[in-house]
């Protein structure tokens, strides 16, 4: 075979080969184009996608109100108005001011022995009781019933109603005696002949004279000598304790 019949052969040999080649390719490859590594209509849309404005959430300005408000206000709440408070105990230690008649202790105290017939509760104790027994508390102050003089002290324990005081009254026009006994030694705080207002300090509870305990035994005298029931003759006067 000639050279020029052997390079006819090789051509005409490679020509088939082109064709064979090309008809194996689908024709949508053909269709696309590559740009960067990607196909043309998705390099299109990314660059579409490019060109947009970046989304953003509606902004919220700093002046509109969030949250409504119910409409209600608040209020400073008013000062209380204080209320005066008179003292229980004047520099005696007990009020002398709280009108004509008054307890003998500023607030209620127990009774252990009400006035009349009784069971002796000690030798040399009385069977029938001519006071009331008032426990205001051992040391507690002890104020005059009403305004008066007094007219008699003991300021030792003699042994029966032991350190105490008699002071006279006038009560619509007739004399009535008050006695405080059983008050503790040296607490005497009255004299004889001294003139005293209601709740004055007459001394202080205590357990001298023929006591079983420390109390205060108050005896009310109608004309300076009859006794009556202090518990009635005080509540009618000066109400309940």
């Amino acid at each position: 075979m000639s050279g020029r019949t052997r390079a006819s052969v090789v051509v005409s040999m490679g020509l088939a080969s082109l064709l064979a080649v090309i008809g194996a390719v689908p024709a949508q490859a053909t269709e696309l184009g590559v740009a960067g590594g990607l196909p043309t209509e998705l390099s299109a849309a990314a660059a579409g996608a490019a060109a947009e404005p970046p989304q953003r959430l509606p902004e919220i300005s700093a002046v509109s109100p969030l949250v409504q408000r119910d409409g209600f206000s608040v209020a400073e709440a008013p000062k209380p108005v204080p209320v005066p408070v008179t003292p229980q105990f004047a520099s005696t230690g007990v009020s002398a001011v709280s009108g004509a008649y008054r307890w003998p202790f500023p607030t209620a105290v127990r009774i252990s022995d009400t006035f009349g017939p009784r069971i002796a509760p000690c030798d040399g104790c009385s069977s029938l009781h001519k006071g009331l027994d008032m426990n205001g508390g051992e040391g507690a102050p002890i104020g005059a019933v009403a305004d008066g003089v007094v007219r008699q002290v003991t300021d030792y324990d003699d042994g029966g109603m032991g350190v105490h005081a008699i002071i006279d009254h006038t009560v619509d026009g007739r004399l009535v005696s008050s006695v405080y006994a059983h008050m503790s030694s040296g607490s005497l705080s009255v004299s004889a002949g001294q003139t005293v207002v209601a709740g004055q300090q007459v001394g202080n509870v205590g357990s001298t004279g023929q006591s079983t305990g420390p109390h205060l035994h108050l005896e009310i005298l109608l004309d300076g000598v009859t006794p009556t029931d202090p518990f009635a003759w005080l509540t009618e006067r000066a109400g309940p304790q």
